[in-house]
């Protein structure tokens, strides 16, 4: 792929992170709600405010790797991971639609960040 395309992706996708680790730190009531109605707030035990806290500085935190470039593997292997689970989390079939594009974005990512990757075969391996 394209480095500049590649670069527009990263960048796009640091975007998203940033934004939603600013929602938390800025209107955490946006994520108070979701994660309180959520199966997360069973298996975590930390009051809501903390784990909103903990959102934000991981997404802040994720937006600088990406922006840095460094570790791509693991920074967009982790945002796969990371997606995947907010998905969960919301289970609106919207949004979840609107994650789509996010997780796509961290494919193509990730693809590119691993060595000789030729397909999920090569991973079954």
């Amino acid at each position: 792929m394209n480095k500049n395309a590649l670069t527009v992706l990263r960048i796009g996708l640091a975007a998203v992170f940033l934004a939603n680790g600013l929602t938390a730190f800025f209107m955490p009531e946006e994520f108070s709600d979701l994660l309180s109605g959520s199966f997360v707030s069973l298996l975590i035990p930390l009051p809501i405010a903390t784990m909103v806290f903990l959102i934000g500085v991981h997404d802040t935190l994720m937006c600088i790797l990406m922006l840095c470039n460094v570790a791509k593997k693991y920074v967009f292997g982790w945002a796969i991971i990371w997606l995947i689970g907010v998905m969960i989390v919301i289970a609106e079939p919207l949004d979840i639609l609107e994650h789509v594009g996010f997780l796509t974005m961290a494919i193509a990512l990730w693809i590119n960040a691993v060595p000789n990757f030729r397909g999920i075969a090569s991973l079954m391996r």
